[in-house]
Order: C-alpha cells, then sequence, then structure tokens
C-alpha cells in the first residue's frame, strides 16, 4: 500500500515536470518557396510583443526556408506563456519587405488566422509545447 502510494505520488510529480520542460517545438506551415529563411521572434512580455521589439525577445531562430512546411525545437523555452511572430525573409536581407499597398514577403503569428490579423499578446499567448503558425502572402 506504501509503496503504490509513493509510486502514484512520484508519478504525479514527475509528469508535469516533464510537460514543462518539453520546450516550444514550432512548426510552420504554407513556406512558398525555398529561398532565404523564416526568420522567428519568440517574446515572453506582452510589450515587446506587441511592439514588435527584437531586442527583447525572449528567443530567436532563422530557419532555413524549405517550400511546404518548417520546424524548429526551442528546447529552453519550457515556462512560457510564449507568443510568436515570424516572417519569411526571401531575399535574405534581414528585414521585412513591402510596398505601398502589400506584404511582399509572407508573415504569421500565433494567434492570427491571416495576414491581416495583429494579435494581442494575449492572443497570440501559447504554452510550452507543440505549436502550429501558417505563413500568409499578400497576392
Amino acid at each position: 500500500m506504501i509503496r503504490t502510494l509513493i509510486t502514484a505520488g512520484l508519478l504525479a510529480v514527475t509528469f508535469p515536470l516533464a510537460a514543462q520542460a518539453q520546450g516550444l517545438d514550432l512548426t510552420v506551415e504554407g513556406v512558398r518557396n525555398d529561398q532565404g529563411a523564416i526568420l522567428v521572434l519568440v517574446f515572453d512580455q506582452a510589450e515587446a510583443f506587441d511592439q514588435l521589439d527584437y531586442l527583447n525577445a525572449v528567443d530567436y531562430a532563422e530557419i532555413p526556408a524549405r517550400a511546404g512546411t518548417v520546424s524548429h525545437r526551442f528546447p529552453n523555452l519550457t515556462t512560457g506563456p510564449y507568443a510568436v511572430f515570424l516572417f519569411h525573409d526571401e531575399n535574405s536581407d534581414q528585414d521585412l519587405n513591402y510596398s505601398a499597398t502589400s506584404l511582399l514577403e509572407g508573415v504569421g503569428a500565433t494567434g492570427a488566422p491571416g495576414s491581416e490579423d495583429d494579435p494581442s499578446f494575449e492572443e497570440a499567448a501559447v504554452p510550452p509545447g507543440p505549436v502550429t503558425v501558417t505563413l500568409h502572402y499578400d497576392g
């Protein structure tokens, strides 16, 4: 009986710790071509995300572009919540390019089902674990 209680207690403690330790596993869908890279900013502060203040991002990644789907693991992002903003830097200039009327490169964010959506941190916040963001391109 005591052995059963100890085992149950250890399982109760171990499973939440394992879930917390999994990190953020990002999948980016809808990459239109193999040019450039997907630039990813991860934020854990509302003000930094809402202003896209890259200097205060909690993590950053450049994922080589591949038409279709790409993935990246952020193993150290285990507490959350996090909000993700990303764009497809097709010409590798480290800048989101746009014309007077539209974006020239794809964008995406957690909590943003379309290219016109501009979610707040609260709307975009996700816990550690698997998260999928879809890139949206104008025209």
